[in-house]
């Protein structure tokens, strides 16, 4: 089956197809699918935001769609950002702004209390089918950046798991504890049970 990844993230769809290999899915990117639109993130939640991008690709496309909704939460920040991880500094902010940005509001607020979550919700879209949703989370402690793997927060979350960053596991440890393959584990639990 043709799976339309709804997201533009390069580094989140290599991820998929690293989780996903040896599923009989062939997962292709929102161009390869004809998707042209914006992917909205309307709502304050993972699982609203998931389901929206999953639901405009498969009616925009016919096609299954996958979509998450991830971010990182640090409880001394009362779990901010959260929802708003990839967008609280602008469009126009990178991965390294963010970081830093981050880090400056841990240092300035609750410098003893560096604890940090990832989440993420991931929503499979098919026609005719109501969608279907879990959740993935994975703990650590949020660290000056090390390591250059991974995306986004990767190189400043130490995994509880591992010991290390993000940014220095290599992709098969990472994929092995992190909060998407924890979200498409369970899934791919709930496809199961419903015969998929």
């Amino acid at each position: 089956m043709r799976l339309a990844v709804a997201s533009r993230n390069p580094g989140k769809l290599a991820e998929l197809r690293r989780l996903l290999n040896g599923h009989p899915w062939e997962l292709v990117g929102l161009d390869a699918a004809g998707f042209t639109g914006e992917l909205e993130e309307p709502a304050d939640t993972y699982e609203e935001n998931a389901a929206a991008k999953a639901l405009a690709v498969c009616a925009a496309t016919g096609m299954a769609s996958l979509a998450d909704d991830s971010g990182i939460e640090v409880p001394g920040l009362g779990g901010w950002p959260g929802p708003s991880s990839a967008r609280w500094m602008g469009p126009e902010a990178g991965d390294v702004d963010r970081r830093e940005g981050l880090l400056a509001e841990v240092e300035r607020r609750c410098p003893g209390d560096r604890r940090a979550r990832y989440v993420c919700v991931v929503t499979l879209a098919r026609p005719a089918t109501p969608p279907l949703s879990a959740r993935g989370e994975t703990t650590g402690v949020l660290v000056p950046p090390r390591g250059s793997g991974g995306f986004g927060y990767d190189p400043c979350f130490l995994s509880d798991d591992l010991g290390i960053t993000f940014g220095e596991a290599t992709a098969a440890a990472k994929d092995g504890v992190s909060h998407r393959a924890r979200a498409l584990a369970a899934l791919l639990a709930r496809l199961a049970g419903e015969g998929a």
